[in-house]
């Protein structure tokens, strides 16, 4: 069983490395479905919809394939539309999950070698976290990392018993976008993150007791240097050559492709903050007091420079996957 997580600060390109780690074991011949998105999109590979969902590893591709008839595609999400609104044969809610029960849509987890999910998701809490905890200021408000850190964990239940003890039990291989390692974000600090949540109750929440009791095996983050500021430029101790680009050119060359940067990602200062405790022991540490206190298996943590090249972090992380792998 592989449970990789790849996460790190904002911007640190999470969504482009998991293409990578998935390419990669597509070529090895591994078969792969996607469950990030809404209800429907993970709903698209329920054994009902097994029509249409044969031979796609997501419900995006199914609607890109344009070999595929408009007609088709619509009459698909007239189906699921159907399944979740309660007006199919069986008109209790029938959400998607890969247990075998009366009130759930059932996936086959056999259907893959690899399943790549996502946190937060963009349904049940998640599409909370995504829709109101992560930008307070649309409706008025101030953001608060406490209430959030509460919603991330009702998440982690969700996504956990829906579908990944299931594969962690079938021993798949399981990518994930982020995880409970998002602690980075919202674990209080005396100076820079006064408002957030204490350590120790962020670790006893219910869908945090699960995430550590279950930790990841390996957790893939891209960060910058761990003293990076917004308006120095940095050397690196290794290549004198090579001048690092300050924080906020790096936002700004980041965010061109995003219409709108939430609360966080905006707060320059903020994620300065959170890179620090990716690039340096923080995270490590927070690893081993949290395993220690559910015994379960301390992740291996592999740290990549924010500043290789795409071709070059890509590369890294198909040499340390066939490591784990074994190959």
């Amino acid at each position: 069983m592989i449970d990789l997580v790849i996460g790190g600060p904002d911007m640190s390109g999470t969504s482009t490395q998991i293409v990578y780690v998935v390419d990669y074991l597509k070529q090895l011949g591994k078969r792969v479905k996607d469950i990030r998105g809404t209800e429907i999109d993970v709903l698209f590979h329920a054994e009902i919809f097994n029509e249409y969902n044969a031979g796609y590893v997501s419900l995006k591709e199914f609607l890109l394939d344009k070999n595929v008839s408009d007609e088709k595609k619509k009459e698909f999400v007239y189906k699921a539309n159907d399944v979740l609104i309660g007006l199919s044969e069986k008109p209790d809610l029938r959400i998607a999950s890969m247990v075998r029960n009366d009130i759930t849509s059932y996936i086959d987890p056999d259907k893959a070698d690899v399943w790549v999910m996502e946190e937060p998701v963009r349904r049940g809490a998640g599409q909370t976290v995504r829709t109101l905890e992560l930008n307070k200021s649309q409706y008025g408000a101030e953001t608060d990392q406490i209430s959030s850190g509460f919603s991330f964990q009702v998440c982690r239940v969700d996504e956990f018993y829906r579908f990944r003890k299931v594969l962690r039990e079938k021993d798949k291989i399981i990518i994930r976008s982020r995880s409970e390692e998002s602690a980075c974000y919202q674990i209080n600090d005396a100076n820079n993150l006064k408002l957030g949540i204490s350590k120790n109750l962020y670790i006893q929440l219910p869908g945090n007791k699960i995430a550590f009791s279950f930790p990841p095996t390996h957790i893939f983050i891209v960060c910058g240097p761990e003293n990076w500021t917004k308006d120095q430029f940095l050397l690196t101790t290794d290549d004198s050559k090579l001048v690092l680009e300050k924080y906020r050119d790096f936002r700004n060359k980041r965010s061109e492709s995003r219409n709108n940067l939430d609360d966080f990602e905006s707060n320059i200062d903020y994620q300065l903050f959170v890179n620090k405790r990716y690039a340096g022991k923080w995270i490590d540490n927070l690893y081993v007091d949290a395993c220690k206190k559910y015994n379960s298996k301390m992740p291996e943590i592999i740290k990549f420079r924010i500043f290789d090249t795409k071709e070059g972090i890509k590369q890294k992380m198909e040499a340390k996957m066939k490591e784990i792998l074994r190959i």
